[in-house]
């Protein structure tokens, strides 16, 4: 479902990141609206510690999917598979705040796991061996844009843990879309360049936003979130490795990319790499 968001993102590269994010975030709250009155319960428990950890997870979610978002309308810059596998140094980053913040374990198996599953990704996105960045200013800022998003993804991770041991699942979806509104509006009217007229919006545009608010929105984050409250984060973060193998796939449909033997068998391996990953976990 993230391959296919990322394939509509792309197509709406004409308008700004930050208004995209602003207004993906309004329709996927007003999907939830006649909902939110059932955990009101839930929010009235909540401590201000719990709130400021929502509000750091407002600001890390908004600043991740702004600058994936950045990073993917770069299109003449960096292609869709680079993007996909930026978006796997995400573990490294989750690891270590999930040892420091939430004092989770990390043994010598798991990391030999982890880095296999880095390298199979790696040649899922790169099946000729090598990147082909061409170090341009453009490409360079492009890399730079995935890299902070997979860096505030990691963030969002630790945040919604937190969140998720005194809330459930889906009352951390609407705490979670809510609060990047305003943050996401705070991004579009202090950053340049990222206002945007919404009469300047085609049908069309308008329909690629209602599908990422509603199914790789709300959906997607409802069963994301279900999973993440009975995983630990480095485990849910390699989970996420299925993401290059769907992209693959994706572009292969939609864009003509074909898939390679090298591609098939990096795909192979990672799959059985998170199951390995998840089994791991269950039994520990």
């Amino acid at each position: 479902m993230w391959s296919i968001d990322a394939l509509l993102r792309r197509s709406l590269h004409q308008i700004p990141p930050a208004t995209i994010v602003f207004l993906e975030h309004i329709l996927r709250t007003l999907i939830l609206l006649p909902f939110i009155s059932r955990f009101k319960s839930e929010f009235k428990k909540l401590t201000r510690r719990d709130w400021l950890n929502v509000i750091g997870l407002g600001i890390a979610a908004a600043l991740s999917i702004t600058m994936y978002t950045a990073a993917l309308a770069k299109i003449q810059f960096i292609k869709f598979s680079v993007v996909a596998l930026l978006q796997q140094t995400q573990p490294v980053f989750t690891v270590l705040l999930a040892i420091i913040i939430l004092k989770e374990k990390v043994n010598f198996r798991y990391l030999g796991l982890a880095v296999l599953a880095l390298v199979s990704a790696y040649f899922l996105s790169f099946p000729s061996f090598q990147p082909t960045l061409l170090y341009s200013q453009g490409e360079l800022t492009a890399v730079l844009l995935a890299l902070g998003a997979s860096f505030a993804w990691a963030i969002n991770i630790i945040f919604s843990k937190l969140i998720l041991k005194k809330v459930s699942y889906m009352a951390a979806a609407v705490l979670r879309f809510a609060i990047v509104i305003p943050i996401a509006l705070i991004f579009s009217l202090a950053l340049p360049n990222q206002t945007y007229s919404l009469a300047a919006i085609n049908p069309t545009q308008w329909l690629y936003l209602l599908i990422m608010a509603l199914f790789s929105g709300v959906a997607l984050f409802a069963l994301y979130y279900k999973g993440l409250q009975h995983t630990e984060a480095k485990v849910a973060t390699f989970a996420e490795f299925a993401y290059p193998l769907s992209a693959a796939v994706i572009g292969f449909i939609f864009l003509g990319e074909r898939l390679t033997g090298i591609q098939w068998l990096a795909g192979g391996i990672l799959l059985t790499d998170i199951l390995v990953l998840s089994l791991t976990a269950k039994k520990s």
